[in-house]
């Protein structure tokens, strides 16, 4: 997708700002994953949560039985800091400000001189827990799925999500987390309800320098009992163009229109996992594997170390050189996408594949796929 734009206007845009501690560029994910290093990691604390998401792949809501204890994931976090992670972006597992040792675990990421990066639903972040972030040097991403109350209550599965989203984003603005560095975010899963809003979302992010996480659905969790809420691919390539040319009009960024993350793309396997609030490792949250474990108590666990050297992860890691169908002959997979492996992985294991086979498999909500399907 291109905009009208003529070469010289094209030449004056610039990639848009991206939420501090969240991503990273390719060059400096790659050069992460030849030597063996991390650039981040993900923790799930526990899936305690406060809401009850209808696309939630985790299906949070009560801690699990038997989920690691605070020293423990200070272990795990430490262990990345010696392979060279600069953030840790604590995504809960469930909702992770109602984590019992939240602000102790916060407080430790940043006495390593790491960046705490806060995933949240946005509904318990009063003055005192901004101005406590604020001081930790953390970076915040909160949930905004609609602007619309009565969508974004139905949607956390919680009347009053909406007030409590809102007034968790002006504590925040006020602190100025949108100034200077980019520390703030705002994370929206598009789906059939509010699919109409995105530009809206889109521009509400622009205007105040908050970083938009725009993701769309996948059949993993509750979105199983709510497929109707599923977004056909070319529905959802038609909105990204239409962000693209949003952000090259109004806002002088441009990005590739392709890429799974969009307006930011998506390396995180080459140099981050995920770890799950008993232990499991997985490339990202979406590739659900249950028998790598890092846990320090497990019979079986193993180093962050030992994990980067497991099969699975490796290949993961190193997908770029193993890609199958017409992911393996696109011209962007050298450096800005691989496709969502999480996806692949999802239908690749549906089809019969071997888990080798299917985190390299080609992407089949691929939009320029669709694209040259069409053509």
């Amino acid at each position: 997708m291109t905009t009208n734009l003529n070469k010289k206007d094209k030449r004056k845009l610039k990639k848009p700002p991206i939420l501090k501690g969240y991503l990273y560029p390719d060059q400096e994910a790659r050069k992460a994953r030849d030597e063996g290093k991390l650039l981040s990691i993900r923790i799930e604390t526990s899936t305690l949560c406060n809401l009850r998401c209808l696309y939630c792949y985790n299906e949070s809501g009560i801690p699990l039985k038997n989920e690691m204890k605070y020293e423990e994931i200070k272990n795990i976090v430490k262990q990345a800091k010696e392979l060279g992670a600069k953030s840790v972006v604590i995504i809960g597992g469930g909702e992770p400000t109602v984590y019992p040792k939240f602000r102790e675990l916060v407080a430790y990421i940043y006495s390593l001189n790491m960046i705490p990066v806060i995933i949240t639903n946005g509904q318990i972040i009063d003055k005192k827990l901004a101005q406590f972030l604020y001081d930790n040097n953390a970076s915040v991403e909160v949930k905004l799925d609609s602007l619309d109350e009565e969508v974004q209550d139905f949607l956390a599965g919680r009347k009053g999500a909406y007030k409590n989203i809102q007034r968790s984003l002006k504590n925040l603005l006020n602190l100025n987390f949108n100034k200077k560095e980019c520390r703030l975010g705002a994370s929206f899963v598009i789906s059939r309800l509010n699919s109409i809003e995105a530009p809206d979302l889109w521009r509400f992010c622009r205007d105040r320098n908050i970083f938009p996480n725009m993701e769309t659905l996948s059949p993993n969790g509750r979105a199983k009992k709510h497929r109707y809420l599923l977004m056909p691919p070319k529905k959802f390539q038609e909105i990204k163009d239409r962000l693209l040319e949003i952000d090259e009009t109004e806002y002088g960024y441009t990005w590739n229109p392709y890429t799974p993350l969009v307006g930011a793309g998506c390396r995180q396997l080459e140099y981050s996992l995920n770890v799950t609030s008993k232990g499991y490792v997985r490339p990202c949250a979406a590739i659900i594997i249950n028998d790598i474990n890092v846990r320090p108590t497990h019979p079986n666990g193993m180093t962050l170390k030992e994990v980067l050297k497991h099969p699975f992860v490796d290949r993961a890691r190193n997908a770029e050189k193993y890609l199958t169908g017409r992911c393996a002959k696109c011209e962007y997979k050298t450096n800005e996408c691989i496709g969502c492996r999480g996806s692949a992985y999802i239908y690749g294991r549906q089809k019969g594949l071997s888990r080798l086979d299917a985190i390299v498999s080609e992407d089949p909500f691929c939009t320029k796929k669709i694209e040259e399907d069409e053509d």
